[in-house]
């Protein structure tokens, strides 16, 4: 530990961690630099802001077993309003940064410098390796020290623009790239994005958040109408939500930009209004209409912007009634390839869409400097109902995970008096129900088959299929169609059990263009009773402009229902084509056929009509599912 004397003012300093080289005055913020022995004056650098930060210098934590202790920080700004960055010293001899930024705490240990990596060849979505691990760039940009307290490990330069590179890598790795002023060899910083919970501080030890009493009651500038912020302290815009001008937030301070045209589209959500999502509570803060152009039609839609204290901003983005909850996603965590497909936690997401989406109006408060006419690339893979957005501009990149909502979902989260309009087509993550019911059509129809085949082996196992009869038919070439020389009569044959009857007509003379008919009556001589089939035989073949042709054939079947069990004579009557007895032969009979019944045989027409049926289900479910991804992707212009 170094004690001594300010330079510049005469108060007392000191350095209590080793790593540390400057130290600022708390009296006069001098900047203490120990050379040697010495103490110098290295000039003076502007007091913190008072942020809505619960840090302070001087709180430990711990993370991942190792731990910390704030010993300095500083305040950068770019231009946007200032953010915090905390220099810790920790356990194990190692120093890094804590940073913080809309909601969000990055801890980052020194990695030294990545010789040879120039800056002109990072840009947003840029996809690397460093140190055999892969990384995205989600973000370039630049910032300047506007105040500094504590113990630092160098002097810090208020008239210095340093430039920096974030990127991302799997499971929460934070990549800080520190370029300073230079244009290559950065400063690497290691690390993971952490919740507030996470950093390992009790929660009694941290300071308690100060809002901003002078913005949460504001007026605006323009109308003077009431303001009520709900994140003072991360606002940087301000859209006024009676005449729509368009505020900065500067100092605690509002100042007029610009008038704005008001959203067209109806909000569904008003500023202020709570609604519990993902086991959070969140306040709509703003909302903001998005647009683009595809083929000379405007698409609009609406976002909402949500805030919590503890989770940060997360946004609710509402599309012809489809809803969806976007949260916030980093980009190393979504192995993307551009245009084709994304994939994150084990699932795959195909590309649907890649459109220009333009800021077309704004209410609320918003924590970047939002304005009319702010265009970004935006890019959706869907898996339903799922999504992974990308929205690029030219410095940063930013990913979200999408999770599709049902109107009733967000009016029961919110709250809602009115029901929320109906959902209109067919959004791009929104799950197809009907693939659902198919899902489930295709398993009872897999059980339905499946008691069908069973069925059927159980009705073929027990059936007797016994030939009962098997009789020759002759008529006399004298025969008469339907007269008693066409008749025929079987010898008796018994049924041991009531059954199905199947009849067989076989032809033992050849037909050639000509046709048989068969009348059968089945004679019960026990109770008289007759139950009667007719099969018609036919043969026709021939020549013509398409070629050679043909129809029928030489046999036929028919089943009969069930008879009851008994001893049976068969009487067949037999009907003919008249030609036949001018093209037979001269000599021989003119129609000879046999007639053989099986008794109790499976009819398999009962089967093929059930198997039909069970078939038609799940293919107008098939149908029907296939036709809601069809109309799906038509809109998709990747």
């Amino acid at each position: 530990m170094t004690q001594g004397a300010c330079p510049s003012c005469g108060a007392s300093v000191e350095f209590s961690a080793g790593s540390a080289q400057v130290v600022v005055c708390g009296h006069c913020q001098t900047m203490v630099a120990r050379v040697g022995a010495e103490l110098e004056d290295h000039g003076k650098v502007a007091r913190i802001v008072e942020t809505d930060s619960p840090l302070r210098l001087g709180l430990e934590g711990r993370v991942n077993g190792t731990s910390y202790q704030i010993v300095g920080h500083l305040q950068k700004d770019h231009g946007a309003g200032p953010w915090d960055e905390w220099y810790v010293e920790m356990s194990d001899g190692r120093t890094g940064w804590l940073s913080e930024s809309e909601g969000a705490f990055h801890l980052l240990s020194d990695a030294g410098v990545e010789e040879g990596l120039e800056l002109e060849n990072l840009h947003p979505g840029d996809r690397l390796r460093l140190r055999n691990r892969p990384l995205v760039v989600e973000e370039r940009g630049h910032g300047r020290v506007v105040a500094a307290e504590g113990q630092l490990p160098s002097d810090v330069d208020p008239q210095a623009d340093s430039y920096y590179v974030d990127a991302t890598g799997p499971r929460g790795l934070f990549v800080t790239l520190d370029f300073g002023t230079r244009d290559r060899d950065p400063e690497v910083f290691l690390g993971q994005r952490l919740e507030l919970k996470q950093l390992g501080i009790p929660a009694g030890e941290m300071r308690p958040r100060v809002r901003k009493v002078q913005l949460q009651q504001a007026r605006c500038t323009n109308c003077n109408g009431p303001l009520e912020l709900r994140a003072p302290d991360q606002t940087l815009r301000v859209a006024c939500p009676y005449c729509g001008a368009l505020m900065s937030v500067a100092q605690g301070k509002l100042a007029f930009l610009k008038l704005l045209q008001k959203p067209e589209l109806p909000a569904a959500l008003q500023l202020g209004q709570k609604g519990t999502l993902d086991g959070t509570e969140w306040i709509c803060i703003g909302y903001q209409e998005r647009s683009c152009v595809v083929e000379g039609t405007r698409y609009p839609w609406m976002e909402y912007l949500l805030y919590h204290p503890a989770r940060g901003f997360t946004w609710l983005m509402e599309s012809n009634g489809h809803w969806v909850f976007l949260t916030p996603l980093a980009a190393g965590d979504a192995n993307v390839v551009p245009q084709v497909s994304a994939h994150h936690g084990g699932r795959r997401y195909k590309a649907f869409q890649s459109v220009t989406a333009v800021t077309d109006a704004v209410v609320g408060e918003f924590y970047w400097k939002v304005f009319q006419g702010e265009k970004a690339r935006a890019t959706e893979y869907v898996a339903p109902p799922y999504s992974v957005n990308e929205d690029a501009t030219d410095n940063e990149v930013t990913y979200t995970h999408g999770e599709y909502l049902s109107p009733e979902t967000v009016r029961d989260a919110f709250k809602l008096k009115e029901p929320l309009p109906r959902p209109r087509g067919i959004a791009p993550s929104q799950p197809n129900l009907r693939r659902e019911s198919m899902m489930r059509t295709l398993r009872w129809s897999a059980v339905w088959l499946l008691g069908l085949f069973v069925l059927a082996g159980v009705l073929h196992a027990r059936a007797l299929n016994a030939r009962v009869l098997d009789l020759q038919v002759t008529l006399p070439r004298t025969a008469t169609p339907g007269t008693p020389e066409a008749m025929h009569f079987s010898e008796p044959f018994e049924l041991q059990r009531a059954g199905n009857m199947r009849a067989q007509i076989h032809m033992s003379q050849a037909l050639n263009n000509a046709w048989v008919g068969v009348q059968g009556d089945l004679v019960n001589q026990d109770t008289q009773d007759v139950v009667s089939f007719y099969e018609e035989v036919s043969y026709y073949h021939g020549r013509d402009s398409d070629g050679s042709w043909s129809e029928g054939g030489q046999s036929g079947s028919v089943f009969l229902s069930s008879l009851p069990k008994g001893t049976y004579v068969l009487r067949t009557t037999t009907s003919f084509d008249p030609a036949l007895k001018l093209a037979g032969p001269q000599l021989g009979p003119v129609v000879s056929y046999q007639v053989v019944l099986t008794h109790d045989t499976p009819n398999e027409s009962w089967f093929i009509l059930s198997l039909v049926l069970l078939l038609v289900i799940p293919a107008l479910s098939f149908f029907f599912s296939h036709g809601f991804e069809t109309e799906r992707w038509k809109e998709s212009n990747l």
